[in-house]
């Protein structure tokens, strides 16, 4: 279980936590704040913050983990993650009060284009009024697009084939305002994730192969974010490196045999503590 289970979850995955969705904690003055200058500040911060990043001497012995441990707090107490399968993502949707399709904040930094595939969840569309529309192009609030759960579902699960990992994401700690699907030329966070430090936790749970049933078509390496999946020449199988495996689930999206399911991650010892 994660650290964040343990602080915020009360006994649970801290995400299926319905007091982490709550509208006392979406109307805190600070975190209303903290949305809008979120929206209004990103490309900005991206700019100046994501190249200086880079330059950071992570690798250094002694200083490396020291700047990465005060990057990790700072994340974690405003702006953090976790990734979750599909079924997680079910069960996130089933509690919230609100669902409002918008255009990726990542997407239109990264490549100019409107990608519309991030889902505000609880703050409703009224709430939302105050985020500056010219950031996603135009002052139209209907770019805010309310949805049901069940066409979230729908629109979530259609992503998968295409690589798009599902995440959900804290607007100061730990409210929950925001569930992402992303792939890795556009978010944010994947870029984090592979040039500085992840500030996002793997999933509850890791992948596990049935050999037996895998034909070694490599149609899960092509949509694996996380490099965790190889080729097993001698066998002509895939095989899963458990130890860079998020247990995203995308993988077992693009299996036609069924080879792939997901296992708790406490259960696996050499990855139950890799968060």
């Amino acid at each position: 279980m994660c650290e964040f289970c343990v602080k915020h979850g009360e006994g649970e995955k801290w995400y299926l936590n319905a007091k982490n969705y709550s509208e006392d904690l979406a109307s805190d003055i600070n975190r209303r704040k903290y949305v809008k200058d979120f929206f209004h500040g990103a490309a900005r911060g991206y700019e100046n913050h994501f190249e200086l990043g880079k330059r950071l001497p992570l690798k250094m012995p002694i200083i490396g983990p020291v700047l990465k441990a005060i990057l990790r707090h700072k994340f974690m107490n405003k702006h953090w993650g976790q990734v979750i399968p599909i079924e997680d993502v079910e069960k996130v949707l089933s509690i919230t009060t609100s669902i409002v399709r918008i255009p990726c904040a990542c997407a239109k930094i990264t490549t100019g284009k409107e990608r519309r595939s991030c889902f505000v969840i609880t703050l409703k569309p009224e709430f939302m009024e105050y985020v500056d529309q010219s950031f996603f192009g135009g002052p139209d609030v209907a770019k805010f697009e309310k949805v049901d759960k069940q066409t979230a579902l729908n629109f979530i699960k259609a992503e998968e084939p295409n690589g798009a990992v599902h995440s959900v994401w804290t607007f100061k700690t730990p409210f929950i305002g925001a569930l992402c699907n992303c792939n890795d030329t556009e978010c944010i966070a994947i870029k984090m994730y592979k040039d500085i430090i992840p500030n996002f936790f793997r999933s509850e749970y890791i992948a596990q192969l049935d050999r037996n049933n895998c034909i070694g078509c490599k149609a899960c390496m092509k949509v694996c974010l996380f490099k965790a999946l190889e080729y097993d020449t001698e066998n002509k199988k895939v095989k899963i490196d458990q130890k860079k495996c998020y247990g995203c689930g995308i993988c077992r999206s693009v299996c036609k045999k069924n080879a792939i399911t997901l296992q708790d991650r406490a259960s696996i010892p050499e990855s139950a503590h890799l968060w």
